[in-house]
């Protein structure tokens, strides 16, 4: 199972949900997403952490790509034009790996 896959399905749910409810507007989700874009240098440290993620086993090979191909290859301009609930949960993974480097320091 692809833990990234699934967060993804569960975080576009959950902002649809959100929506239909009245608890958010579509244009707050599109603000958040524009504010959730990467500069390079966070681009190119989450491409690091993700690949030592990999390497150590703290994320599968498959989840692996599955970030890499979300953030792109060529810069952060392909992750920047992603959807809000891939934006924002590779955010919190992107988190949950500095948090796991500081620890670990």
């Amino acid at each position: 199972m692809n833990r990234i896959v699934v967060a993804i399905a569960k975080m576009k749910a959950q902002i649809e949900t959100r929506i239909a409810n009245g608890i958010v507007t579509a244009e707050k989700v599109e603000e958040t997403r524009k504010a959730l874009d990467l500069q390079w240098d966070e681009y190119v440290a989450f491409q690091n952490l993700k690949s030592i993620a990999v390497t150590s086993g703290k994320l599968s090979p498959d989840e692996g790509m599955t970030i890499y191909n979300y953030l792109g290859e060529a810069g952060p301009d392909h992750f920047n034009g992603q959807p809000v609930e891939v934006k924002a949960t590779l955010t919190q993974i992107l988190r949950e790996l500095l948090q796991a480097k500081i620890k670990a320091a």
